[in-house]
């Protein structure tokens, strides 16, 4: 086989290189390469792996206070249990919130549970519209249909809200993180979605210049947290870190203790997530394979903060460390099609990878042999991790899926390489897959464990439509803000040139058009995840979280690729200790 098979690098002086988007230089015009930065964490991880304590009390009185807490916590679950009172109604929606927000709320899954069966079934006439959109939401979060027309004795005769509700900012607030729970035939959530962020907006902006005072600043604060991210797509452990002070500011809603349970229990999961991530990039490091892959991004910490994203929780640090290796190991699988590979390499490199022939992938070139060592290596210690009257069988449907991922790889390729663009929905077909989203998704479930039947596996298996979905979020936002990136390196067109293309748009057009269907793709995984009974809620929300990880990651640029834009997120999860 052709190319750099004995480089170690692109031989190319950087003064003659072509300078793109983002600062970026391509390196290598034949084969589309450009000069990916490091991750600006190095080996930080490694060199300290432990979060450092600098609390007055030792782990050991943390670790008990925090269960202290958690008991006492559970103590106000029974005081708020009677919901026949509005005022009772309200405290227990209030902790619930609160808990969940906070990023506590793993402690107290039955009593939440329990809770919510409460406030389904219970009357509730209530002209407290603060109340009634925090109800709808609490209950849609947790798979409970309630339908929209609870808002109907808000509007005004134009569908528009009334203006005693306008005036109420906090209410205001409470409908606009309701409204991105809506489904795609709830008309009243879509022009409400709009409607309160224009006027959130108007709030934040008359708060900050004094023209609202009797807006204080703990409100408004919250108001710019929700219009940057709503609570329902943030990545719930960003949630708790970002919250825990607005919940500290806010006179009217803190509780003094859920707030020192939150920042214990922060900090001391904080710890093992810290020891986590250095095992990952110790693991990475180790391995000889990734070291010759001079072309590919090498993320193992950007990797573990995106499987932090999908479960956070103690119980599932095995599935976590799983999950991150394979996200860490597939990334130099798209860098060696994108950055790296030219047809002639690339066919043999891909029919090799297809069936998984570790034999024959030792006659490749040098960096192809080298990655193939490293995926299969990386499938094999996933299967050997799991019970083995199932590892063989649901890994190898991650490696089915793997395989299309393949196949759409080359297909890509071939359109690069003949400058063909593609309708939309043509390009969504093979680019939905190769986002690799699909086999993510399927990889959480799989080492996952809890509730992963045979059946479920096989509804995975199928594409599913909630995933389906959560590959759009992925594929469109990643196309939207890589766009220029990518048409200035000549590489495969994007959704947004394919839009622009078939619909004779503009680029600020086409851009709009698929925000908007990233909004549609939202709305219909909230469809799914009320309607997919047969699928615990355990596993749904993985998809949902995912999708979640695209808001933090790629809203205003490839957060995963310029991993700097990921450092302010990042240290405040795994290296910042949570202030006391």
């Amino acid at each position: 086989m052709g190319g750099i098979d004995e480089g170690e690098s692109f031989d190319v002086g950087m003064a003659e290189c072509r300078v793109i988007a983002q600062g970026y230089r391509v390196v290598d015009e034949e084969r589309h390469a450009v000069d990916y930065r490091p991750s600006v964490w190095g080996d930080y991880f490694i060199a300290n792996p432990t979060l450092p304590h600098n609390y007055e009390k030792s782990l050991k009185w943390m670790q008990e206070r925090r269960d202290e807490l958690i008991n006492k916590a559970r103590e106000m679950f029974v005081d708020d249990s009677d919901t026949s009172s509005s005022d009772s109604f309200g405290k227990l929606m209030k902790l619930v919130d609160a808990l969940q927000r906070l990023g506590v709320s793993y402690h107290f899954k039955g009593e939440i549970n329990s809770s919510m069966q409460s406030l389904a079934l219970a009357e509730f006439a209530s002209d407290d519209f603060h109340a009634i959109s925090l109800r709808f939401r609490l209950l849609r979060q947790e798979r409970h249909h309630i339908r929209c027309d609870v808002f109907d004795g808000f509007t005004d005769g134009g569908g528009g809200l009334r203006a005693a509700v306008r005036s109420d900012t906090r209410a205001v607030l409470a409908l606009y993180e309701a409204a991105h729970l809506g489904t795609p035939d709830e008309e009243f959530l879509k022009e409400a979605q709009v409607e309160t962020r224009n006027l959130l907006t108007a709030a934040a902006a008359a708060a900050m210049a004094g023209r609202r005072a009797e807006i204080k600043p703990a409100l408004s604060n919250k108001v710019r947290h929700a219009l940057e991210t709503p609570s329902f797509r943030r990545m719930k452990r960003l949630e708790a870190r970002l919250y825990i002070p607005l919940y500290q500011q806010d006179d009217e809603e803190c509780n003094e203790l859920l707030l020192e349970l939150a920042k214990l229990d922060f900090y001391l999961l904080q710890r093992l997530h810290r020891e986590e991530a250095a095992e990952i990039c110790e693991w990475y490091d180790g391995l000889e394979s990734p070291r010759e892959l001079f072309y590919a991004r090498h993320r193992p910490a950007e990797a573990y903060f995106w499987a932090m994203g999908v479960y956070y929780e103690p119980q599932h640090a095995k599935a976590r460390k799983l999950l991150a290796k394979f996200i860490a190991t597939i990334t130099p699988y798209d860098d060696t099609f994108d950055n790296y590979g030219v047809w002639e390499e690339l066919q043999p490199f891909a029919h090799v990878m297809q069936r998984w022939d570790e034999k024959d992938a030792e006659k490749l070139g040098r960096c192809y042999r080298d990655y193939a060592r490293f995926l299969f290596g990386a499938m094999n210690e996933i299967e050997s991790a799991l019970p083995k009257h199932i590892s063989k069988k649901h890994v190898n449907v991650i490696r089915d899926i793997i395989n299309q991922v393949c196949g759409g790889y080359v297909t890509e390729i071939e359109w690069r390489d003949s400058k063909y663009i593609p309708p939309l929905q043509e390009h969504l077909q093979v680019t939905l897959i190769t986002c690799f989203y699909w086999a993510i998704s399927c990889t959480a479930f799989v080492v996952f464990g809890e509730g992963v039947t045979d059946e479920v596996i096989k509804w995975m298996s199928e594409f599913p439509k909630i995933v389906r979905d959560s590959c759009i979020v992925s594929r469109l936002m990643d196309d939207i803000v890589a766009h220029a990136f990518e048409t200035e390196r000549n590489n495969v067109a994007t959704a947004v040139t394919c839009y622009m293309k078939e619909y004779g748009a503009t680029e600020e057009e086409a851009r709009e058009a698929l925000w908007n269907d990233v909004e549609n793709a939202w709305r219909d995984m909230n469809r799914e995840y009320l309607r997919l009974t047969s699928i615990p809620s355990p596993l749904l929300i993985q998809v949902i979280n995912l999708a979640r990880m695209m808001e933090t990651m790629y809203k205003t640029i490839d957060g995963y690729t310029d991993s700097a834009a990921l450092q302010e997120w990042m240290s405040l999860l795994l290296a910042q200790p949570m202030p006391f």
